[in-house]
C-alpha cells in the first residue's frame, strides 16, 4: 500500500518526461499492449527501446515480480530512459548500451522479448532472431510491432510520377528498391520460420497520418528524421531541389483538390513461439 503515500510532484523534472513520447512510436506501442500476455515471474527484454517506450509501461503493467531489460545502440536515449525509469520510480528495469546482435545474457534465460518497430532498423535481422533464438526459453515469445509495406503508397505514388515528369528512370529504380525494403507479413514469417520461430498470432491495423498540404508534410519534424534523409539518398543531390520542389507543388496540388492529405500506415502486432 506504499502507493497511497507516494505524493507525484510535477517539478520541472517531471515535466521534461511526462509526455515525452514519440507519436510515431504511439500505435504500434499501443498495439503491441492490447495483444501481449502478461504472466508473472517473467523475464522480459525489449529490443530497440530507445527513451523508454513501451519498455516503462510493459515494466509497470507486468509488475515487480517481473524483471525487464531494455537495450538499445542510442546512449542519449538510453539516459533519457534511466531518467525518466528514475522519474516514475521504476525499480525492475534495467538498461543496457547494446544491440540485439549479441546480447548479454545466458542461453534460454528469457521469457519473452518485444520490439517496437526495432525489425526494420536492424542491421542484420537475420542476426538479432538468431541471437533471440539463443536467449529464449523453450516456447518462449518473440512479440513485435511494425510498418509494413505499402506505407505511404499515396506519397511514393506521387513521388514516382514526379520522377518520372523529371525523366529520372534511375531514380524511378532506386524508389522501387526503397519500397520493396519494407516487410510484409509473408516476408516476416519466411524470416522468423528460418530460425525455427512459429508465428502463433497476428494483428493488422492501420495508422493514419493527416496533413494539410504537402509543405507542412515535409516540414513535420519526424519527416525530417527518420525518412527524408533515405529519400535524399534517391537523388543526386544536384536535382535535390528541383525533384523536392516539384514533388512539394503536386502535394499541395492534390492537398487543394481533396481539402487534406492523407497516408495510410498498415501496421502489425506479430507473436511467434521459439519451436
Amino acid at each position: 500500500m506504499n502507493y497511497l503515500k507516494d505524493i507525484i510532484d510535477f517539478d520541472k523534472n517531471m515535466v521534461c518526461y511526462y509526455d515525452e513520447l514519440p507519436l510515431w512510436s504511439s500505435p504500434f506501442g499501443i498495439l503491441l499492449l492490447n495483444n501481449i500476455h502478461f504472466k508473472k515471474n517473467s523475464i522480459i527484454v525489449d529490443i530497440g527501446c530507445g527513451t523508454g517506450f513501451p519498455l516503462l509501461e510493459l515494466a509497470q503493467r507486468f509488475g515487480d515480480s517481473c524483471k525487464l531489460f531494455g537495450i538499445d545502440t542510442w546512449e542519449k536515449a538510453i539516459d533519457s530512459a534511466n531518467n525518466k525509469k528514475k522519474q516514475y520510480r521504476i525499480k525492475n528495469v534495467e538498461l543496457i548500451k547494446g544491440n540485439g546482435e549479441n546480447m548479454p545474457f545466458k542461453n534460454t534465460c528469457v521469457d519473452t522479448i518485444t520490439s517496437n518497430l526495432g525489425i526494420n532498423n536492424f542491421d542484420n535481422p537475420d542476426k538479432v532472431i538468431e541471437e533471440c533464438y539463443r536467449v529464449l526459453k523453450p516456447y518462449g515469445k518473440l512479440v513485435f510491432t511494425t510498418n509494413l509495406y505499402g506505407q505511404f503508397e499515396e506519397f511514393y505514388s506521387v513521388f514516382e510520377e514526379v520522377l518520372r515528369d523529371l525523366n529520372l528512370y534511375n531514380e524511378i529504380q532506386k524508389l522501387t528498391t526503397h519500397i520493396a525494403q519494407r516487410y510484409t507479413l509473408e516476408s516476416i514469417k519466411l524470416l522468423v520460420g528460418k530460425h525455427n520461430f512459429s508465428v502463433n498470432k497476428v494483428v493488422k491495423d492501420n495508422y493514419i497520418m493527416k496533413f494539410v498540404d504537402g509543405s507542412t508534410f515535409l516540414n513535420h519534424y519526424f519527416i525530417k528524421i527518420a525518412f527524408l534523409p533515405d529519400w535524399k539518398e534517391l537523388i543526386m543531390e544536384e536535382n535535390w531541389n528541383e525533384v523536392f520542389s516539384s514533388l512539394e507543388n503536386r502535394l499541395n496540388e492534390i492537398a487543394s483538390e481533396n481539402g487534406e492529405l492523407v497516408f495510410n500506415v498498415p501496421i502489425a502486432y506479430i507473436e511467434c513461439e521459439k519451436k
